[in-house]
């Protein structure tokens, strides 16, 4: 057997083995009754049995069970709500309207500028904003109407015939590939609408080509998605809209973002004016193109 040396100082008494030795020669003290085995436990089966008082279920506990079920049921509702009214739909659109997709990027071709003949027989350049040739104002140097005359009532002009209908039919934006239909969109429960898979042209803002904000707007995320690039549009990018019998381009002057409350961005101009209006910062802003008329001539 092997000793083990005690530190210097340490109280010497009886050593192991004569310890040992005093133990097995004592007499076991007497025990009333059978003495009760003992039980080995693991410490994980230690801790359950500890904590089994604390994890008893009451009503609280199957309240929120209960709770939380309903919750996991509601969130996959929606989901497949959106996914179904969202992602799919818009691939079942476009699978079954393949003429809608986008067009291919690519700048358009240079046009000479629109000549229009006077009444002395003369052929001269024709100053814009105009829509038709006999609407056009030959002296480009002619002063502006006063603010106060733009905002009386006019006369209203006659209805032009259905084969020249002077309403937006069609949206171009050649530098970022977007080609898309037009539909007029009115004010529903106090709320402009939002045509889905086209623009919408707001009801009631001028008409392209004339004096005044024409007014466009489009989704960003489903339902077509057709302004989702309109952020890309830099200053000078030509913007083509399309009427029955016209076609005008308009440049990007500015980009900006505004908060919703901000509706002064629709108000009228006193220039032909171009708005494009859509969501952007998850539709807690909206994101404004504004350009100018550039050039006009009838649709060959």
């Amino acid at each position: 057997m092997i000793r083990t040396p005690r530190p210097p100082g340490e109280h010497a008494g009886l050593d192991d083995d004569d310890l040992l030795c005093e133990l097995l020669a004592s007499e076991l003290p007497g025990r009333d009754g059978q003495i009760r085995p003992a039980r080995l436990r693991s410490a994980t089966q230690q801790q359950r049995i500890a904590l089994s008082g604390f994890r008893l279920r009451n009503w609280v506990d199957r309240s929120l069970a209960v709770l939380e079920r309903v919750l996991v049921a509601a969130a996959v509702l929606a989901f497949s709500y959106w996914l179904l009214d969202g992602p799919v739909r818009d691939f079942l659109y476009t699978r079954s309207n393949p003429s809608t997709s986008r067009a291919q990027a690519m700048a358009p071709p240079p046009t000479p500028p629109l000549m229009v003949p006077t009444a002395a027989g003369q052929v001269v350049s024709a100053p814009l904003p105009f829509t038709r040739p006999e609407d056009a104002a030959l002296n480009p140097a002619a002063p502006r109407a006063p603010r106060e005359a733009f905002l009386a009532p006019q006369a209203v002009p006659p209805v032009a015939p259905l084969s020249e209908d002077p309403r937006p039919q069609r949206l171009t934006m050649p530098s970022i590939g977007a080609d898309m239909s037009v539909y007029e969109v009115f004010v529903v429960d106090g709320e402009w609408e939002v045509a889905e898979y086209a623009a919408g042209y707001h009801n009631g803002s001028a008409l392209p080509g004339t004096i005044g904000n024409t007014v466009f707007s489009g989704h960003a995320g489903l339902r077509g998605a057709v302004f989702k690039d309109i952020g890309r549009l830099r200053p000078g990018d030509e913007v083509i809209v399309e009427t029955g019998s016209w076609r005008y381009v308009y440049r990007v002057r500015e980009t900006l973002n505004v908060w919703p409350t901000q509706v002064e961005v629709m108000d009228p101009t006193m220039t032909p004016v171009l708005t494009l209006i859509t969501c952007t910062n998850w539709d807690t802003q909206r994101l404004v193109v504004v350009a100018d008329l550039a050039d006009a001539r009838p649709r060959s």
